[in-house]
């Protein structure tokens, strides 16, 4: 009985492999690196990139509703972009070289500016409606109170605010800025045209030329803001305005600047010379005929200003 036993026990022995026991190995468990919540967030979903910005900052300071349109080489325009009321917006596209963007307010209480290129940031500066009508009403008082040089730099800096918003009024303003300007400095015919075409004469140009040399200013013979702020600045230098006799063509050669130079100064006192021309266009009936309903409801928003 006890050898079968042991015979029995050495065949199970030996089909479990030979006597000897498998052992199974084990390896400890290796624990995974600790992950943070913001690690975590970010695997789940990856911000977006920013490739282009468009920021819209009104005057005053703050940011504004606009609509960002594309213009093209023709002036079309067209839907590009939206930016709320905090100024901003980022989108995850880039602009392409060329392109150009101008920025619509969807209120009547600011201008719409010039066009900006295609950049990484794009950024807007829209002036107040309100802000410009007080310089074209100013420009006006100064006018009635024989003021040339206030008169003429209000309205040439209305004129630059509205230049995109309403380029015809812009225009006009512009001929009431060339004529105060041109009166001061002692011009005959500042302007001359018809139908209300009015455009600076050679005579104004060479003057103009002839102060901008004298004022460290490049002689471009145009009415710039530049040049607008130094003529506006010429009752500081006394109570009585010395301004060199103009030539009666566009160019002038050096030789004739020198001539100029040397020829007998015109003496001028601003307040007391009045516009010889009359330009056919009031700011009165500028403003009653607007181009625009975004002008109209500047204008009736802010009438009992203007008048």
């Amino acid at each position: 009985m006890r050898s079968s036993c042991v015979l029995v026990v050495s065949a199970l022995l030996a089909a479990c492999g030979g006597g000897k026991p498998a052992v199974t190995e084990v390896q400890p468990a290796v624990e995974a690196p600790a992950i943070s919540p913001a690690a975590a967030d970010s695997t789940v979903a990856a911000p977006a990139k920013v490739a282009l910005v468009f920021r819209v900052i009104r005057e005053g300071g703050g940011g504004i509703d606009a609509t960002i349109n594309q213009v093209d080489p023709q002036g079309q325009v067209s839907f590009y972009a939206t930016v709320p009321g905090t100024g901003e917006t980022a989108l995850d596209k880039p602009c392409e070289s060329g392109q150009r963007f101008q920025a619509e307010p969807k209120v009547a209480a600011f201008l719409r500016g010039p066009t900006q290129a295609c950049a990484e940031r794009v950024e807007f500066m829209l002036y107040s409606t309100q802000a410009t009508l007080q310089f074209i009403k100013r420009g006006d008082d100064a006018s009635r109170g024989g003021d040339l040089l206030v008169a003429q730099s209000n309205y040439g800096t209305a004129a630059d605010r509205l230049q995109f918003a309403e380029p015809e009024k812009a225009r006009q303003l512009r001929v009431l800025s060339t004529v105060a300007a041109g009166r001061a400095l002692g011009v005959t015919q500042p302007v001359q045209g018809s139908g209300g075409r009015e455009q600076p004469t050679a005579e104004f140009k060479d003057r103009v030329r002839v102060f901008q040399r004298q004022n460290g200013i490049e002689a471009t013979g145009d009415l710039d803001s530049r040049t607008r702020e130094s003529i506006g600045r010429m009752q500081l230098r006394g109570g009585a305005v010395v301004v060199p006799p103009t030539a009666s063509t566009g160019a002038l050669s050096p030789a004739s600047a020198a001539t100029l130079s040397a020829s007998p100064a015109l003496v001028v006192t601003p307040q007391a010379v009045t516009p010889a021309v009359e330009v056919r266009v009031s700011t009165v009936e500028m403003l009653a005929t607007p181009a625009s309903p975004q002008t109209a409801a500047m204008i009736h928003a802010n009438r009992a200003r203007v008048k």
